[in-house]
């Protein structure tokens, strides 16, 4: 059976305006103040960009997009500009995949492949199956890496049927996105040791946030 975690309860202090987790996910009026040298593309990965929604900027890994959709949408997401914009920039589909995978089995330097988005945990259990069973096939590819906040904020996904498709492309590794104390609850404790035990390394990319961390 496809068993996950309980309910969270809400993060969100909706009386506090200072609330750190309510300042990372609510809009405020100040970011539509745009600043001298500001750009969209603040990573400048489109221009490293050889395929739709593949990042080739370093000799030996790619940055492969695959959803536009997240369970939450951070406010100092660099991609805030195509996550979440149906009929944007970007267009994710089974072609736009296949255009990708094709480039990189064309390309055997590319040892480690970074799969993010928008957040690849927020496709089905079988997109993400079939995903990463194409990469694994790619004899090159020798790293897999998952760029997700899911198990934080959604962490009733992570269920046993999820760590089991995770458990069968290994080595498989994930980034998760922790950036306040608050977010580290029983149940997303549970998701992450979940995780551990199926045996992903889980690493944190913490973004410095003022006044929030």
């Amino acid at each position: 059976p496809r068993r996950g975690l309980g309910r969270q309860q809400p993060l969100i202090d909706r009386n506090d305006p200072n609330c750190p987790i309510r300042k990372q996910l609510i809009p405020r009026a100040g970011e539509m103040v745009v600043s001298e040298g500001e750009m969209l593309d603040s990573l400048g990965e489109d221009e490293h960009s050889p395929v739709s929604g593949l990042v080739h900027r370093y000799p030996d890994r790619v940055l492969f997009l695959v959803t536009d959709r997240c369970a939450a949408y951070c406010r100092y997401c660099t991609r805030s500009r195509m996550v979440g914009e149906p009929g944007g920039e970007y267009s994710f589909s089974r072609p736009q995949w296949e255009e990708a995978l094709d480039y990189i089995a064309a390309h055997p330097e590319i040892r480690d492949v970074l799969i993010s988005g928008g957040d690849p945990l927020t496709l089905s259990d079988e997109r993400l199956d079939y995903l990463l069973g194409r990469l694994r096939a790619i004899r090159h590819v020798e790293f897999l890496r998952l760029g997700t906040k899911v198990p934080v904020v959604l962490p009733m996904r992570v269920t046993r049927s999820l760590t089991r498709i995770l458990k069968k492309h290994h080595p498989l590794w994930m980034s998760l996105h922790f950036t306040h104390p608050a977010e580290l609850t029983p149940e997303v404790t549970e998701a992450c040791a979940r995780l551990a035990d199926a045996g992903i390394p889980l690493g944190s990319q913490t973004v410095l946030l003022k006044d929030i961390n």
